[in-house]
């Protein structure tokens, strides 16, 4: 089973993409204390608090009145991940522009990934991953962001936020894969090396 630490990791990414996730993680290394302290292990803020947070994203998203349903999940994902990790809002249009972006990478990458790499994850295995993982969380962002959209806490991560578990575990398996197509053992050299193939892809 996934320990705490790790569990508030996937939360984190649960409003961003894994590789954003990422990049955020070595600024906060090299800063020592960064935005992100303290703000996901809920040691700061309450689940009130942070629930005032998580219903000003998702209403700030429904006032765009975004037709397209796919893309309106990415919309709040992009908003609040500028909001809680810069504290800043999100015109409309650098919202979308952010979301759009973000939807084709996580498409591009998990096509690179299956295409080029043969790798998947069965249903059943990102079922049984969420259960002993994101369903086990006590993080009071994760409640709260669950009762923003309406969901439980099970409806949040076995459907609205399945794609980015699902990319998460993929990107678990690629892993092993990818240091050996870069002959490196360098974790950084081969986050980066696969984030080109992705936006090579995009172009």
């Amino acid at each position: 089973m996934m320990n705490k630490k790790r569990i508030i990791f996937i939360i984190v990414c649960t409003l961003t993409l894994l590789t954003a996730c990422q990049e955020q993680k070595e600024t906060n290394e090299a800063n020592e204390a960064g935005p992100l302290d303290g703000l996901f292990a809920g040691s700061e803020l309450s689940y009130e608090e942070y629930k005032f947070i998580m219903e000003f994203i998702v209403d700030r998203t429904k006032e765009m009145e975004i037709e397209d349903k796919k893309l309106e999940k990415w919309v709040i994902r992009a908003i609040g991940d500028e909001r809680l990790m810069n504290k800043r809002d999100l015109t409309k249009e650098e919202a979308l522009e952010k979301a759009a972006y973000n939807l084709k990478y996580y498409e591009t990458f998990m096509s690179v990934a299956e295409n080029k790499y043969n790798v998947t994850v069965t249903e059943e295995e990102l079922d049984n991953w969420i259960a002993e993982g994101p369903d086990q969380s006590d993080v009071p962002q994760h409640k709260a962001y669950a009762e923003a959209l309406g969901l439980t806490l099970e409806e949040l991560n076995h459907d609205y936020d399945r794609d980015l578990y699902e990319q998460t575990m993929v990107m678990e398996k690629l892993q092993p894969l990818l240091h050996e197509e870069y002959d490196t053992s360098d974790v950084d050299e081969v986050r980066d090396r696969f984030n080109k193939e992705v936006e090579e892809q995009m172009k």
